[in-house]
């Protein structure tokens, strides 16, 4: 195993969300925000669930490969896609294109895929590589009818615009979730039990919560 300190909540968040950042602070991490450069892009080949797991890999792998910390600092990385009648929904490209997708997903179903790694990157002296562990967590939302003027409302309030699927749970985008069946954080962006779960189980975590009377 390599020598991390398990006692050391200071990560690095490969992540530009604000909703990340806020909820690894939430659960006791100080995350340094480091954004990646990839760019998403769906491979025909690929499914949703490949496409996002392949998204959080190059992300934690990208960052890793800027930094050059000794001792080096576990890097988290997610991704999260909407997917409707087995199409792939984003971020909305302009106001119009939220507006496309909400009327999509009005009184519908669809599925949300978060995926999340974590990786540890080589440090100096360590000659058997980084360790990366990319995990998926998923659910089912079944939004609300909407009709135009709310659609166009909602949209205006900007809260779409960088979101995948063009709407956001955890704000005034839970008044269109009439059901949800699975990870509620899943859907917000960063599933916090999956994600603390997978890092005690890589030594990463000694104990948790953490205490903060230390």
């Amino acid at each position: 195993m390599k020598a991390v300190n398990p006692e050391n909540r200071s990560i690095i968040l490969a992540s530009g969300s604000p909703r990340r950042r806020e909820l690894t602070r939430r659960i006791g991490f100080e995350p340094i925000v480091e954004v990646s450069s990839i760019l998403e892009v769906h491979e025909p080949s690929e499914s949703p669930i490949q496409y996002a797991r392949r998204l959080a890999v190059e992300k934690a792998r990208d960052v890793a490969s800027s930094l050059r910390e000794t001792p080096p600092r576990w890097i988290l990385s997610a991704d999260t896609i909407v997917v409707h009648d087995g199409d792939i929904l984003e971020k909305p490209a302009d106001s119009d294109d939220a507006k496309a997708m909400l009327r999509r997903l009005s009184d519908d179903e669809h599925e949300v895929i978060t995926a999340f790694c974590w990786t540890w990157p080589s440090a100096s002296g360590e000659d058997d590589g980084p360790l990366e562990v990319v995990r998926d967590v998923s659910a089912r939302v079944w939004l609300r009818r909407l009709d135009d003027e709310m659609i166009a409302r909602y949209v205006a309030t900007g809260e779409p615009m960088d979101k995948a699927g063009s709407y956001g749970i955890q704000d005034v985008g839970a008044v269109l979730v009439r059901r949800l069946q699975g990870s509620y954080f899943a859907v917000v962006g960063l599933p916090v039990c999956e994600v603390v779960e997978t890092l005690q189980q890589l030594g990463g975590l000694e104990s948790y919560p953490f205490d903060d009377k230390n």
